[in-house]
């Protein structure tokens, strides 16, 4: 079956090729109206013609013309994991709103994953990418900046003035996770982060550290790493939970919300309880935080914050409009003592 092409629309139309392509490459404005000078009666005869012949508008063709595909790419480490997937879905929203298609992907903390998502993205022309870098993905989004494609970089960090940063102050909220805890009168403070070494998780265990030396605590610092992947990290949780009470621990900080949910399971196989045995200071929303009686203190990101900060960072820099200055954004979490559920959350200050 032969190919529809742009000349066949305008020969049945009776209408010029140009205007053919002014219409078919039209956004539609907030009034359903197509945003372009062509007679709106004219534009929906030719819109017609091109549906009743089964014309394709060939995105990649045109894309390469224009010099601008308006897409993007977004890159984490598990979009399945609740706090990505927010921000994927936050990022999804805006984009549509600005007339952009996003492609989604997850590198599994995979530097070799990372390096083929970046090729892919890179042969659909793509016009930035906003990426949460796993360890060891430097070299890989060296090759994007390379080629001269903005890059914003979120929730974690790697070297490099050539990419944008939209970054929460991870010191600060795991200064503040043990802070409270040493504020309830708690001395025996552990957490428990993943072996990875990515920056936030680095920073997080930073402010522990910092919180406890403050308060006279240096020798009560105890920090375990588990491994990343889901039934080794909660059998990990489990041996822990089963030697702290031996070792005389009071709480945790717990800096993500996977490693929550390891902790509460490992609560639930060993029968302990909260208050009781430990308390907790968890990271991101969840309803088990809320469900719990006392609701479980917690340190909250500003995920719609830093969705609509990377978007907007990456719009400037591939319009070359962002100064050095915006490419350095810098939010701050913050520690909920009070859950959505019978209350309103309460949000602690230092």
């Amino acid at each position: 079956m032969k190919k529809v092409t742009i000349r066949d629309v305008a020969r049945e139309a009776g209408v010029s090729v140009t205007l053919v392509s002014f219409v078919m490459n039209a956004k539609v404005g907030k009034d359903g109206r197509l945003d372009c000078p062509v007679n709106p009666v004219t534009a929906e005869r030719v819109l017609k013609v091109a549906k009743k012949l089964g014309y394709r508008r060939n995105h990649a063709a045109a894309s390469l013309r224009s010099g601008r595909s308006h897409t993007i790419a977004v890159i984490v480490s598990d979009i399945a994991n609740p706090f990505f997937a927010e921000i994927c879905r936050s990022l999804e929203n805006i984009s549509y709103k600005a007339g952009y298609t996003v492609i989604f992907a997850s590198s599994d903390e995979n530097p070799e994953k990372l390096s083929r998502l970046v090729d892919t993205v890179i042969g659909y022309n793509v016009e930035g990418l906003i990426v949460a870098p796993c360890l060891g993905g430097e070299v890989a989004l060296k090759k994007v900046v390379d080629l001269g494609i903005p890059t914003v970089l979120i929730d974690r960090d790697i070297p490099g003035k050539e990419f944008g940063r939209v970054l929460v102050d991870n010191l600060d909220a795991g200064y503040m996770a043990a802070k409270y805890l040493i504020h309830q009168g708690f001395g025996k403070i552990e957490m428990i982060s993943y072996q990875s070494g990515v920056t936030s998780l680095l920073d997080r265990e930073a402010g522990y550290q910092k919180a406890m030396e403050e308060s006279g605590l240096h020798d009560d610092i105890y920090l375990h790493r588990i491994a990343y992947e889901a039934e080794e990290a909660k059998k990990n949780v489990i041996e822990i939970f089963r030697s702290a009470s031996k070792r005389g621990c009071e709480a945790f900080v717990l800096p993500t919300k996977k490693i929550s949910m390891y902790a509460f399971n490992a609560l639930n196989v060993l029968r302990l309880n909260l208050p009781k045995d430990f308390s907790f200071v968890c990271f991101d929303d969840s309803d088990i935080y809320d469900l719990n009686k006392p609701v479980v203190p917690h340190i909250v990101q500003p995920i719609g914050d830093i969705a609509d900060n990377a978007f907007n960072l990456l719009r400037k820099m591939i319009d070359k409009k962002a100064t050095e200055a915006e490419k350095h954004v810098s939010l701050h979490a913050q520690l909920v003592l009070g859950g959505s559920f019978g209350s309103e959350p309460t949000v602690a200050t230092f």
